[in-house]
């Protein structure tokens, strides 16, 4: 799929007629975002920058030397994207920026969150970007927004687990349930978005280093200051987010030791019960057998003394127990 952006009068606007239309795109195109493109539709975009895109197989590369280049005069640069941060399965997707001059050529094979809402903010024709450097600059914002906001949603999840799995069974507020299972999962869930978060902003990181050191590129004063505090804002999260990685092996520790812990007791419980069982057991089963000549069988009281002795071994131990402290 194929979505043009023009320079109308120094704005950025859609312009739909020209998405399905056939042959090269307006003069006035500053930004053309593919979206799984189709063969017609990569042909057009090269023929608007006048030279090769990556490939589907080139942006799957993890070298740096594929992801970030210069080929004549011709910028490209493929970055990881955090998408479905809303789902049970949060991914990364790989997107290509390729700037040729004051255009831009996006790629991308899932619609990252932050290209989704600037197409949408385009087709109001507000947006005051007269060029493919200021619209890549707000791409990559938006995606750094984005991940901002998972982070940050991802600390308070963990904040409300720490408080619950702290607080413990004594002090936990009326009509509270701690579904243990629940509780790993959660755990895990999170751990899950924050290493996604976090490869997307090893990639970025990577992205706006070379963008900023403007190596066989004439990027702007201004585009290179805003790269150098895009970094910034990017090591910034990073950090937060290696700090929340930890919060998560911390949680995930004392999840699994609360969980042992709470097993040993129900163990302890089950093998002293056990025992305080075992002597009144072994009296019955004594003074149960069924022979011909069994002393004490004839004895008038004998039924009530058994059961008497039967209580006095269950007090014993008992009263053992209690004083060792261990119930």
């Amino acid at each position: 799929m194929l979505h043009v952006f023009i320079n109308d009068g120094g704005f950025l606007r859609w312009a739909k007629e020209a998405d399905t239309a056939t042959g090269p795109v307006p003069p006035r195109t500053i930004w053309l975002d593919l979206l799984n493109p189709t063969p017609d539709e990569l042909a057009r975009a090269e023929a608007m920058i006048g030279a090769p895109l990556p490939t589907r197989e080139q942006m799957a590369e993890i070298e740096e030397s594929s992801r970030l280049r210069v080929v004549n005069g011709v910028l490209s640069m493929t970055v990881t994207a955090l998408v479905w941060a809303d789902t049970d399965e949060p991914r990364i997707a790989t997107v290509s920026f390729v700037l040729a001059g004051r255009r831009l050529v996006t790629i991308h094979h899932i619609d990252p969150q932050a290209f989704l809402a600037l197409r949408r903010r385009a087709t109001h024709g507000d947006l005051p970007y007269p060029k493919g450097e200021a619209v890549l600059a707000a791409l990559v914002e938006g995606m750094v927004d984005r991940t901002a906001a998972v982070l940050r949603r991802t600390g308070i999840e963990l904040d409300a687990i720490n408080r619950r799995n702290f607080r413990g069974r004594t002090l936990r507020s009326r009509g509270e349930t701690l579904d243990d299972t629940q509780t790993l999962k959660r755990i895990g869930h999170a751990g899950h978005l924050i290493g996604k978060a976090r490869v997307s902003l090893a990639s970025l990181t990577r992205m706006l280093d070379f963008f900023a050191r403007n190596e066989g590129w004439s990027a702007g004063k201004s585009t290179r200051r805003w790269a150098r505090t895009a970094l910034q804002d990017v090591t910034g999260l990073d950090e937060y987010a290696g700090f929340q990685a930890g919060k998560v092996a911390l949680l995930l520790d004392s999840a699994l030791g609360r969980i042992n812990v709470e097993q040993n007791e129900i163990v302890k419980i089950v093998s002293i019960i056990t025992v305080l069982l075992f002597p009144p057991t072994l009296v019955a089963s004594v003074c149960g057998m069924n022979f011909t000549s069994m002393p004490g069988s004839e004895e008038p009281h004998g039924y009530p003394s058994s059961l008497l002795l039967m209580l006095l071994s269950a007090l014993l131990p008992m009263i053992f127990v209690r004083l060792r402290r261990w119930l």
